[in-house]
């Protein structure tokens, strides 16, 4: 279990706040950005979320929320948007982008072969499919064919009686 501790330091907020924006923007969940941040750290995964909830988003310089005082003098609450819905909203956020923008851009080479993989990926989606056809098509026909020997194990059963019986009653008419 990760030891307690209490008191945040600016470069600890800083790190938390880099991690969320940088996994948010790379497309992960926050979670798994809490998670790294957490080993970073030395906290646990909750702390990091409790802190990037209730002090990271609330603080003015982070452009998130907004709290505005209407003409009464009560406060009231604008729309809470998720920085991975907005756009950067502050000059911390701009930085992180511009610094994480080299990483963010695809490499041609991971173009390439994700398309590759993409269409290798369709033609197996089809490939699949045509095998599914066909293998229910095999199965169709084996429940046939299984029907047709049935019938005919069944004549010859009937067969073999019949001739059982004939044989029987030549035997009867001989003596």
């Amino acid at each position: 279990m990760k030891e307690r501790k209490d008191l945040w330091k600016p470069e600890e907020d800083q790190l938390l706040e880099e991690t969320v924006l940088e996994y948010t923007s790379n497309g992960d969940s926050k979670a798994s950005a809490f998670k790294k941040a957490s080993t970073e750290l030395g906290r646990t995964v909750s702390a990091c979320q409790y802190r990037w909830n209730m002090v990271i988003t609330k603080r003015e310089d982070y452009g998130s929320e907004e709290n505005t005082r209407n003409t009464a003098g009560s406060l009231t609450h604008e729309t809470h948007e998720t920085p991975d819905t907005v756009p950067p909203a502050n000059l911390a956020q701009v930085i992180h982008f511009l610094r994480n923008f080299a990483k963010t851009q695809p490499d041609p080479d991971q173009m390439k072969e994700n398309k590759c993989l993409h269409e290798e990926h369709v033609q197996l989606k089809l490939q699949n499919e045509e095998l599914i056809k066909r293998l229910k098509e095999k199965e169709t026909e084996y429940k046939n064919q299984l029907l047709q020997y049935g019938e005919m194990a069944s004549i010859l059963k009937e067969a073999d009686q019949l001739l059982k019986h004939d044989s029987i009653e030549e035997k009867r008419a001989v003596h």
